[in-house]
């Protein structure tokens, strides 16, 4: 009984700080932070949820950071110039982030 009692705390605190351990995309000039395949996002580098809310960052307003977590997400997958695989993760249908859609 301890034994299922210790795990569902592991679990429960797991999925509670997940939204914190989520990556995010913002420039250093910007206030916003962003999804992999929001078009605002730039020349945006990946973070974490939890540093750019502790750099003052707020979410954008198009592509809903916050609201990613709800989301079925993949690693997107095109590929860089160096012929290795996308980072971003996307919500999109097709599967590739904003920069490899060709929009």
């Amino acid at each position: 009984m301890k034994k299922l009692l210790v795990v569902g705390l592991f679990l429960f605190f797991g999925m509670a700080t997940k939204g914190f351990g989520q990556t995010v995309y913002a420039s250093d000039k910007g206030e916003k932070y962003h999804t992999a395949d929001c078009k605002m996002s730039g020349d945006a580098k990946d973070m974490t949820l939890a540093a750019a809310k502790k750099a003052g960052k707020g979410a954008c307003g198009i592509c809903k950071p916050d609201e990613l977590g709800k989301q079925k997400l993949a690693q997107c997958s095109g590929k860089t110039k160096d012929g290795t695989r996308c980072k971003r993760m996307t919500a999109n249908k097709g599967g590739k982030c904003f920069q490899h859609t060709g929009a």
